[in-house]
């Protein structure tokens, strides 16, 4: 889904505010989709930048995140949902995560996540 360059003017200004990127990284793609955690269902806005993957909630807080590509340690196709999850949108990115070092799982659900598995894969060099 292609933002307007006003949207995408404001939307790098709010990422670059909360310190999800830095001055120079722009976004490149914009989708909107969900994030789960365990059976919680979080929707919000992915971004992917020239740097980095990003995932702002639509409450801006809880569930928000961003990685930086080369952080990206293995994707994963897999279905979503409640109790039985059988939703087949979801992506399970393994991200390291910087501050305690281990292994992160980010569990995301967008539209066409076969090419943005596919995008993800080229960005971080899987």
């Amino acid at each position: 889904m292609k933002l307007k360059p006003d949207a995408v003017a404001k939307w790098e200004a709010t990422l670059r505010e909360k310190e999800f990127i830095e001055e120079g990284d722009h976004i490149v793609e914009h989708t909107k989709g969900d994030l789960w955690q365990f059976t919680s269902q979080i929707s919000g806005n992915y971004f992917f930048t020239d740097e980095k993957f990003i995932f702002v909630a639509s409450f801006l807080g809880t569930g928000s995140f961003s990685v930086k590509y080369g952080d990206i340690k293995a994707l994963k196709l897999v279905n979503v949902g409640g109790v039985i999850p059988i939703i087949p949108t979801g992506i399970l990115v393994t991200v390291k995560d910087v501050e305690s070092g281990k292994d992160k799982k980010l569990k995301c659900s967008v539209m066409k996540r076969k090419e943005w598995v596919e995008y993800l894969r080229g960005k971080a060099g899987l």
